[in-house]
């Protein structure tokens, strides 16, 4: 068995094993919000975009825009999630345990498929 660290040893002494698994889920969480919002501003650099013409694309306030870019603590709802991908080109899609895919944002799309209503691709 690998040697656990002093942190994963703290958190099995603290915390019962239902509340470990809870905080494994609000970590992982933390991390795709992470890598999303990373996502965003690369994209965002690559394309030479302002967070300003950004924010005007999306239909966001461009204060909003700048601290979910820029804020440590950034948790950005669905909506402005998909604006911000939509006014970037960003496709998502979702893949259903049943294997059906569905897009969630298209290519070129102004407003989040959330509001068009979902897309099926399967």
């Amino acid at each position: 068995m690998p040697k656990q660290s002093a942190h994963q040893s703290a958190l099995n002494a603290l915390l019962s094993e239902p509340e470990r698994a809870e905080h494994a889920r609000r970590v992982e969480a933390l991390r795709a919000r992470n890598a999303l919002l990373t996502a965003l501003e690369a994209t965002r650099e690559q394309q030479g975009m302002t967070k300003r013409a950004l924010a005007d694309r999306a239909g966001l306030e461009a204060s909003s825009v700048r601290r979910l870019l820029t804020s440590q603590t950034a948790n950005p709802t669905t909506d402005n999630a998909f604006r911000l991908m939509a006014a970037m080109g960003i496709s998502l899609e979702a893949t259903l345990p049943s294997g059906e895919r569905v897009q969630l944002v298209g290519p070129g799309t102004r407003t989040p498929a959330a509001r068009r209503g979902l897309t099926s691709l399967a």
